[in-house]
């Protein structure tokens, strides 16, 4: 009885296991294992480089915005940077995830990526490399080498004297032999990445125009100098000048005179310059000029 009921379950399971080669086997189209969906990988990056500004290295480079195959992305996770330290002895390292929907450790300006470094120490060589990755961990290609050996930027610049204008700030300092000069002005709490000026400096002056009278303005004036084909700037000198609004406004316009019983009616056309406090009334009699208003007149009329 025992060996029957033995035969019999072995039947079952080779009936079972015959119905599961055939779910797994059954149904129309090719068989065998289902093929995952290809992932997107970014494109490359070429454009990897750096610049030494504020004292600090700073790298940049263009995002790709398609995959390898040239599909736009639709998704655009973030970045890993490699570094290596040659004169350490050691090959590439992660240095740093840049995650984009975090929106901070970077900055973007005229569409490219920026981070900067200020770990480094002189005389030793420092190597870096950015590769792209998806959201779902899909590497691309990795950037060119950027390659530096690390040099001490000059110092700021001495005797930095600033000096407020009608709309403008005149900046001056002492000029040094081989050296450029930047000039930043703070906006928004922070220096900006690029100066005020549109190319290196090589006069050791700077007049910033167009400014808003009655305002205070501060600036860092930079040294820049040429090593090794790369621009280094060192820290700078900061200053400050409020502008002061010397320039009259113009004549009001439009002056009309009218008989009011005993007295007259003075009437003009109001300023269109924004800066104008008010309007001072004089009367011209036997060549002497008397001035009528205590105050400025905050109208465009006058009874006298």
């Amino acid at each position: 009885m025992s060996k029957w009921r033995a035969n019999l379950t072995r039947k079952k399971y080779i009936l079972l296991f015959s119905v599961l080669v055939l779910l797994l086997c059954g149904g129309c189209g090719k068989k065998g294992f289902p093929t995952p969906e290809r992932l997107p990988v970014p494109g490359g990056i070429h454009d990897l480089a750096g610049e030494v500004k504020d004292g600090v290295l700073f790298l940049s480079f263009t995002m790709p915005l398609k995959d390898r195959t040239g599909v736009e992305l639709k998704e655009r996770w973030g970045f890993q940077v490699l570094k290596s330290c040659g004169s350490c002895m050691e090959g590439f390292e992660p240095w740093r995830d840049i995650i984009l929907e975090e929106n901070q450790g970077y900055t973007v300006a005229n569409g490219k990526l920026i981070i900067f470094d200020d770990d480094l120490r002189k005389g030793y060589q420092y190597s870096y490399r950015v590769r792209p990755v998806t959201r779902m961990g899909s590497y691309g290609e990795g950037s060119n080498v950027f390659t530096i050996t690390w040099q001490i930027p000059p110092d700021p610049p001495s005797k930095v004297t600033v000096k407020g204008g009608d709309g403008r700030v005149e900046l001056s300092w002492t000029r040094e032999d081989n050296l450029l000069y930047n000039v930043y002005r703070l906006q928004e709490k922070v220096y900006p990445l690029f100066p005020v000026n549109a190319a290196p400096l090589s006069t050791p002056a700077f007049d910033d125009a167009g400014l808003e009278n009655g305002k205070t303005y501060r600036y860092e004036v930079r040294s820049l100098a040429m090593k090794a084909g790369f621009k280094w700037e060192g820290r700078g000198t900061e200053v400050a000048a409020a502008t002061i609004d010397r320039t009259p406004p113009t004549a009001p316009l439009d002056v009309k005179t009218e008989k009011r019983g005993k007295g007259v009616l003075v009437t003009w056309t109001s300023s269109p310059e924004k800066d104008v406090l008010g309007y001072n009334i004089f009367r011209i009699s036997g060549g002497a000029r008397a001035k009528l208003n205590r105050e400025p007149l905050g109208q465009n009329r006058f009874l006298d």
